[in-house]
């Protein structure tokens, strides 16, 4: 036995006694609420947080585009009274383009609010989990509750005023903050043994959420009308925000475990302002770091979460549109047709699950994982974008075997650098993600309207452009090449 899996053991043992202990004592000092005090109750929380949210965003999609595409039809028409108006009418192509600009739009503020966010919630995070959290759950509600007001009075705000919604988000970071969160809670009450397999089953909360949203809200939709599952989003994500309060702080179990003699924990201590220039400065202008991020693989991977970044996109309001408008069907169809690449995507996370890929460890194996993904991501956005709607299922089919995209490229990325620089290197994949997203709405709009305009088959062009940004990436794959092995001699030469 070397001394790194010495090491690894102590570190074991440590964080089981230390759980052990905590448990303890939080049973004894936490107030009555704190109903999930155990690592298993604190990560189930944790699950069910993630399904509420995601449930939040995918339950609105539909009835939001649903709801926009009637107010700027109406407006287009001069049409405002309250009688119905045929939604053959709404598809016309100037109303689309409308609507596509303000979604795309909508996009891009949300993205730059997640780059502003990220670095000073991510200092006050790491001093308090819970704070922030909420916080972050406040300015989600915000920008929900402010976007049904605005969409409620039409025809006293003008609709343009949704796009306010996202800034609001500027309080705790919004979703992205709040999701960041959740995880460092799994992280703080889990070994390391046990994290792999809860974030699978914060994974599967999530795609059940995928599967479950769209044809929820279309079914309320013909049943009843659009607001119904308007308002039922803005209750998911009140309880979203709420179940926070039955678990306790994990932010102090992980500084125990752990020490505060690192730069991280010195930081706690350190006003909140210091704290976020020491952070700026240990990702940025740390020698090491630089050196690390200047090696081809590391920079090549780097490129692929910016060509990669936009891909989720496709499969939201766009979607929506362009099968409404390419298909002449109605929106509450198009939300069932979002649901099958949602219960596809269970299929294939329970299968990578059950195949022992959650654990991945060899970087060749991940390398041609991720590959594939991007293969499939390639393949399957250019079918989608196909004139037949045979083709488009068969897109959307293909599409659910590029889920793995995301978290290869993460683990790709984590076996190039030191552990010690994992937590910085992830920040900085996170920002140029973020820069990636940033010009995507604005652009997948613009495709979108002049894909409209060309009419026939290259009304999927906003589709074609999201299958070459996948196979540029997986030409990117092929040159990243793993971390050269250490040998006995370098070991020597370095000691």
């Amino acid at each position: 036995m070397d001394e790194d899996d010495r090491l690894s053991i102590d570190e074991l043992r440590r964080t089981r006694l230390f759980l052990a202990e905590a448990e303890t004592s939080t049973r004894r000092t936490s107030p009555p609420w704190h109903i999930a005090t155990t690592p298993h109750a604190i990560s189930t929380v944790a699950c069910v947080a993630v399904f509420l949210w995601v449930l939040s965003g995918m339950i609105i999609v539909v009835p939001a585009a649903r709801l926009a595409e009637d107010i700027i039809c109406r407006r287009h028409y001069g049409r405002f009274d309250s009688d119905p108006i045929d939604e053959e009418l709404c598809k016309a192509e100037e109303i689309q383009s409308s609507m596509a600009w303000i979604f795309g739009l909508s996009m891009s503020l949300g993205t730059i609010v997640g780059l502003v966010a990220i670095i000073p919630y991510g200092v006050l995070a790491d001093r308090a989990r819970k704070p922030v959290y909420i916080l972050a759950a406040t300015g989600q509600f915000a920008n929900v509750a402010w976007s049904l007001l605005v969409l409620r009075f039409w025809r006293t705000l003008p609709f343009e005023l949704v796009l306010v919604g996202p800034t609001l988000e500027l309080i705790g970071g919004g979703l992205t903050m709040a999701l960041v969160v959740l995880y460092a809670i799994i992280s703080d009450a889990n070994s390391p043994e046990d994290r792999a397999m809860i974030y699978f089953f914060s994974s599967l909360a999530a795609n059940l959420a995928v599967f479950a949203g769209p044809p929820m809200a279309s079914f309320m939709i013909e049943t009843w009308s659009p607001w119904v599952p308007m308002s039922l989003s803005l209750l998911a994500t009140t309880l979203a925000g709420a179940i926070i309060l039955l678990v306790p702080e994990t932010a102090r179990r992980s500084k125990d475990l752990h020490g505060s003699d690192d730069d991280s924990h010195v930081a706690r201590d350190q006003g909140w302002r210091i704290a976020i220039m020491s952070q700026l400065k240990s990702i940025f202008s740390d020698s090491n770091l630089v050196s690390v991020l200047r090696k081809r693989s590391v920079l090549l991977l780097l490129l692929v979460f910016i060509l990669t970044a936009p891909l989720q996109l496709g499969m939201g309001s766009l979607f929506l549109q362009y099968y409404s408008k390419r298909f002449e069907k109605s929106m509450e169809e198009a939300g069932y047709m979002l649901a099958l690449r949602g219960g596809l995507t269970i299929i294939v996370v329970g299968y990578i699950s059950s195949s022992s890929f959650i654990r991945l460890s060899n970087f060749r194996r991940d390398l041609i994982l991720a590959q594939v993904s991007a293969a499939f991501a390639g393949i399957g956005y250019f079918l989608l974008g196909g004139p037949e709607k045979a083709s488009l299922i068969s897109g959307i089919v293909i599409l659910s075997l590029s889920t793995g995209l995301g978290p290869l490229g993460n683990s790709l990325i984590s076996n190039l650098v030191e552990p010690s620089q994992t937590s910085q290197v992830f920040t900085i994949a996170s920002i140029v993600e973020g820069v990636g997203s940033l010009p995507a709405g604005p652009f997948l709009a613009w495709t979108f309207s002049h894909g409209m305009q060309l009419g026939g088959f290259w009304m999927g062009l906003p589709f074609f452009l999201l299958g070459s940004l996948a196979i540029l990436a997986l030409l990117v794959l092929c040159f990243v090449k793993p971390k050269p092995r250490t040998t006995e001699s370098d070991r020597s030469v370095v000691s």
